[in-house]
């Protein structure tokens, strides 16, 4: 007898993290949903903002970036029954398919993650994918977890070919012209967009060229540290392989996307309150938002007149002074919190990763800020504003967490040169009266 096919949901069953009663009932109270993603842009939630409420809840991204939401049953006993999550499930899958939901939201694939290369290794030759299987075995461990995944996207999508099955040893020069005519020649992919169709060199902005240089310098760097780790381990007989691979250079260009104060103002003004004070943290220290998320209460004042950045990332630790008003402003956001406490959360009291982009985008667009703009941008506007104002390079360098002004000066040295352009006009000492007098009329 052929065992039946079990539910499309059985699978969502056994990874969902509230498909059981005892999970649900686990659940902090709070006014935001607790969302599962079903597929991308598809949502299963639960909505329990007090003990008489508990709510099965579905949403999709429409395509023009906003969530709609519907209620779809409780999700807990009240007295008049409670829905299962598998009921809950095909309710919103059928709220999905509907036609004028179907035909309002964004396209949806399955949610999957990158956990390795991909990559079959074949017979027993050493090659560039077991090379490179060898050195994300080692970044899983020594890299932060976003580091990590994006090297594998990094490599899945633009070394997922012939290379891989190149012996390691064998790799040329000639192996990456042709790799970075692929690079240059492919339009980026975010995210599951699909492939779209090569762009002829010629025909790429001098933007976009820099931006396909610098992804093919990061594919550079990771063929050589996983070249050079095999050369370590003993699996090649020379340092010519990694050594002989090269990049591309690039020009950098001025960085442009910074607020002026009264853009700042604006943008503030946009803000929810626990948006306004990520935001402002931002402003006042140039720090990333990993940094800002983590950040905790005993790192405000800790021996200096600002803040204790953790390590982050490849980054030290480092100290970041305040102006006054930034002094106040960490100061009232520690007061009644543990030294443990983190100093900036969510609105629902969740700590800051990637949830802040959506919202961040929303206020920004009311703000009337250019599209492009994002929170990243918060950094550059700090940066420049410091020195617009004089402040040297090094000090910049410093407070941004930069081991040297190298990256500063590429990218905020021609602010200084306007700064410097204007302290020897204001502060020349003048030599005649009228600095017309003695010009020729001829």
């Amino acid at each position: 007898m052929t065992p039946p096919v079990p539910p499309p949901y059985a699978m969502h069953e056994r990874t969902c993290p509230f498909a059981a009663q005892q999970a649900i009932a686990a659940l902090p109270f709070r006014e935001t949903p607790y969302w599962w993603s079903i597929a991308t842009s598809r949502h299963l939630g639960i909505y329990r903002p007090h003990a008489g409420v508990c709510t099965w809840t579905a949403r999709y991204l429409s395509v023009d970036k906003l969530y709609k939401q519907k209620a779809l049953g409780p999700a807990l006993d009240a007295g008049q029954g409670a829905m299962g999550f598998g009921v809950a499930l095909r309710l919103a899958e059928a709220w999905f398919a509907a036609p004028d939901v179907a035909n309002k939201a964004h396209t949806a694939r399955p949610v999957e993650r990158m956990t390795g290369v991909s990559f079959c290794p074949l017979g027993d030759l050493y090659t560039v994918g077991h090379a490179l299987a060898d050195y994300t075995a080692w970044t899983k461990i020594a890299h932060s977890p976003g580091g990590h995944y994006n090297t594998l996207a990094l490599i899945n999508h633009h070394l997922a070919d012939e290379l891989l099955f190149v012996a390691a040893d064998a790799v040329t020069p000639h192996h990456l012209r042709r790799l970075a005519h692929r690079v240059l020649e492919r339009p980026p992919k975010f995210g599951f967009q699909r492939e779209r169709p090569k762009v002829r060199l010629c025909d790429l902005t001098s933007e976009d060229l820099r931006r396909r240089k610098l992804t093919f310098n990061s594919l550079v760097t990771i063929l050589r540290m996983a070249l050079r780790l095999a050369w370590e381990n003993g699996h090649l007989d020379a340092e010519r392989t990694w050594r002989c691979l090269r990049r591309l250079p690039v020009n950098h260009t001025p960085r442009r996307d910074f607020l002026d104060r009264p853009q700042c103002q604006r943008l503030l003004g946009e803000c929810s309150p626990a948006l306004r004070r990520l935001v402002m943290a931002a402003l006042y220290t140039g720090c990333r938002i990993g940094e800002l998320g983590q950040l905790r209460v005993e790192d405000v004042a800790y021996q200096i007149y600002g803040l204790r950045i953790p390590a982050f990332k490849r980054s030290p630790a480092r100290f970041v002074f305040l102006p006054d008003e930034g002094m106040a402003f960490f100061q009232q956001c520690c007061v009644g919190r543990a030294p443990r406490d983190h100093v900036l959360l969510s609105e629902s009291g969740r700590i800051w990763r990637r949830q802040h982009a959506g919202p961040f985008r929303l206020a920004a667009a009311r703000a009337g800020l250019p599209s492009t703009f994002v929170f990243h941008g918060l950094r550059h506007t700090y940066a420049s504003d410091l020195i617009c104002h004089g402040v040297p390079l090094e000090v910049v360098a410093r407070q941004l967490g930069h081991a040297d002004t190298r990256t500063v000066a590429s990218t905020y040295g021609h602010l200084a040169e306007r700064y410097r352009e204007e302290m020897i006009r204001s502060r020349f000492s003048a030599l005649v009266t009228d600095p017309f007098e003695g010009r020729s009329t001829r």
